[in-house]
């Protein structure tokens, strides 16, 4: 054999080899990347330090730190109500990456003004630009859309809207996410989902935090957070509709205080303080795989759900098992340090 056929044996070896770890996938068994891990950081007044304080505390376990900044109004412009500064800066020194987000939540979800300006593609344009613009001037690492309760009928142009962010932000490296209501098929007459199409958001987004959390919610009848049935059947359905690579996992760090009064959040540091005061015994749903326990004032009987380092634990286990890109906490600050513990000891 001659040498030229060597050579060309070789090149051929070569690019095969190369081929081959280009277009085909990973083998079974290969270690997969290390999910990321995005925290919500919210500022509701201007002494609310929780987030900054928890991102302070908690950064080496964060990869990204979304802004609760910015909201929309009718006509395509954006309304700052609190620039946390103190927080972006702190984010960038301890290596987290800041996103900003934004939001339509305005005495609840403003669906009049996603609607309004979604489906005019003036306003929607002009949005756009204001955001790409406000990512550039605080320098974000890129955004995270939060628009809920979108009207069904704009769902072509919530798309839209993600493909026209997509032009504005790709150039410049910088990420476009968006965080969309949990589903476990696509729902496309439900009010509340049918305005998100799984398959295009993921096809344009380099991450798509799934909301699974508030299976059952104030407005409703007590019952899980996030009940792991409930949660698997989500998943099942968006990884078959987008990469599960780009997937994040919603997890609550908080629980709801049912009664006949009024229904209210409870905090996740929070809880173990409401039990002992109440002498409440924290009882386990295997149905649901969540904790919850029941308590009186008076006469009046509470029940309460929530969720705790078993039941998140759990949840974390799925992350690995459907190959998911990571995980996004709402919100930080109502943590402690058992639900770090428990993400690093489940993420590693």
């Amino acid at each position: 054999m001659t040498k030229r056929r060597w050579t060309t044996l070789g090149f051929l070896f070569l690019y095969l080899f190369t081929f081959s770890f280009m277009f085909f996938p990973t083998p079974a068994g290969a270690r997969q990347p290390k999910p990321v891990v995005m925290g919500y950081y919210a500022k509701d007044w201007y002494t609310d330090y929780e987030s900054y304080n928890s991102l302070e505390k908690y950064h080496n376990h964060l990869d990204f730190a979304a802004t609760f900044t910015a909201r929309i109004t009718s006509d395509g412009e954006l309304t700052v109500d609190f620039l946390p500064t103190e927080g972006i800066n702190l984010a960038k020194k301890k290596g987290v990456k800041p996103l900003l987000v934004v939001h339509n939540m305005h005495n609840g979800m403003d669906t009049a003004s996603a609607s309004a300006v979604l489906g005019d593609p003036k306003k929607r344009w002009r949005l756009a630009v204001n955001i790409a613009s406000l990512v550039k001037k605080h320098g974000y690492a890129g955004v995270n859309i939060d628009l809920e309760a979108v009207p069904t009928w704009n769902r072509n142009d919530y798309n839209k809207l993600l493909w026209e962010l997509k032009g504005l932000l790709k150039p410049g490296g910088y990420l476009l996410t968006a965080a969309v209501p949990a589903k476990n098929s696509p729902q496309w007459n439900n009010s509340w989902s049918g305005a998100y199409d799984y398959k295009e958001i993921g096809q344009v987004c380099d991450y798509v935090m799934l909301m699974t959390y508030d299976e059952h919610w104030f407005g409703g009848p007590p019952g899980s957070i996030a009940s792991l049935p409930w949660v698997q059947s989500v998943l099942d359905y968006a990884v078959s509709q987008m990469p599960s690579n780009k997937i994040l996992l919603g997890l609550a760090a908080y629980g709801y205080d049912w009664s006949s009064g009024k229904t209210r959040g409870v905090k996740w540091k929070d809880v173990n303080g409401l039990v002992q005061r109440t002498g409440a015994e924290i009882r386990w749903d295997n149905a649901s795989s969540s904790p919850y326990f029941y308590y009186w004032t008076g006469s009046q009987k509470h029940q309460v759900w929530f969720e705790n380092k078993y039941s998140i634990g759990i949840k974390l286990g799925l992350v690995k098992s459907y190959k998911l890109g990571g995980i996004g906490i709402w919100r930080m600050g109502f943590e402690d340090h058992t639900l770090w513990n428990t993400v690093h000891s489940k993420l590693k």
